[in-house]
């Protein structure tokens, strides 16, 4: 096959297309916006503006993938997928007129691509009502991550955290105990359970594991888009380790807002850090939450998500325009001509 397995997986299906084209057919939309790259290879026949919300840019992140991957056939066949997924994404980006982004760095990586369409950078956000400041930590010297495990850049990270950082924090912290939370853990990380490390499964709710947490740590080694999981962390006034490509794209600074670390000792030393200093723990949480509450707030992003569409729209409108004078100016030229 000439596309992606990602994208045959989620898109390329028929049905799908016949039922867009009914929609289309039936009402008049002023904007027809498509999430996830891998659903903007569906046709919208439509005078509505087309935007294409990217969240991730895929094949960056099946770019790192292939770094990481264990074996040389799953190497071979993340490259495969990442070059391939250029050219996916590529074509996502020129159906729409215009392409939402999470960050600037992916907004680079799409203009690499797709440098016509216009970007705009909105962020993921967070409902600091519903992730609302926790008391203090039930478990002193408990830490937690949260996520959707059977997705590779989550269970890799846990992994890397348990075999490579985790020992180390529990030389100088033997009561340390770290809560893996979320739903479809692969048999590997399942493995490894024990006393000291906790894998709940799905839950119906996190707040309760980030609540009883002294540290929120976010190991990851790759992924794309931003983390929602840092900004639920910081709303929740929980103190975050993580490395830059667990922050990537957020506006988090290190010592400040969060800690940020990439080989395995130094990750280990600023969790241990934070677990036996109370001082640093609330500086960071209160830069975090001011952080969260300025930038991240979901009513901050919906102002920005606004104002996008009218700038779109806007565009649109005048493109439209020059369209028809240019159309106006042919024909009365071809009058002439003739």
């Amino acid at each position: 096959t000439g596309h992606s397995f990602f994208h045959l997986i989620i898109g390329r299906s028929r049905r799908m297309q016949e039922a867009i084209d009914e929609v289309l057919s039936e009402e008049a939309f002023d904007i027809v916006q498509t999430e996830f790259t891998p659903m903007g290879c569906f046709s919208l026949t439509t005078d509505a503006v087309k935007i294409l919300d990217a969240h991730n840019v895929e094949h960056d992140n099946h770019r790192r993938m292939s770094e990481h991957a264990k074996s040389l056939t799953r190497r071979l066949y993340y490259r495969r997928e990442a070059r391939r997924l250029i050219g996916e994404e590529t074509e996502a980006c020129r159906r729409h007129d215009a392409v939402f982004v999470t960050s600037a760095q992916d907004q680079s990586l799409f203009d690499a691509l797709a440098p016509d369409v216009p970007k705009f950078i909105v962020p993921n956000g967070v409902d600091t009502d519903y992730f609302a400041p926790a008391p203090p930590a039930s478990e002193p010297a408990s830490l937690v991550f949260t996520g959707m495990m059977a997705y590779l850049p989550n269970h890799d990270g846990m992994l890397y955290f348990l075999d490579e950082i985790f020992p180390l924090v529990r030389r100088e912290v033997p009561a340390a105990r770290v809560y893996i939370v979320g739903s479809r853990p692969p048999a590997e990380l399942l493995r490894r359970a024990s006393d000291s490390v906790v894998i709940t499964g799905y839950v119906e709710d996190v707040r309760p594991f980030v609540a009883r947490a002294s540290v929120y740590v976010v190991p990851l080694r790759m992924g794309s888009g931003t983390r929602l999981k840092i900004l639920e962390a910081l709303a929740m006034k929980r103190p975050v380790v993580t490395t830059s490509i667990g922050c990537e794209g957020l506006a988090v600074s290190h010592g400040e807002s969060a800690l940020v670390a990439e080989e395995p000792l130094a990750f280990a030393r600023q969790v241990i850090d934070l677990l036996h200093d109370d001082e640093l723990r609330k500086k960071l949480t209160r830069a975090g939450y001011d952080l969260v509450r300025e930038q991240y707030d979901w009513s901050v992003v919906h102002r920005r998500v606004e104002e996008a569409y009218e700038e779109i729209r806007k565009r649109a409108f005048l493109q439209r325009i020059g369209r028809a004078h240019r159309g106006c100016r042919e024909s009365q030229m071809a009058e002439h001509s003739s």
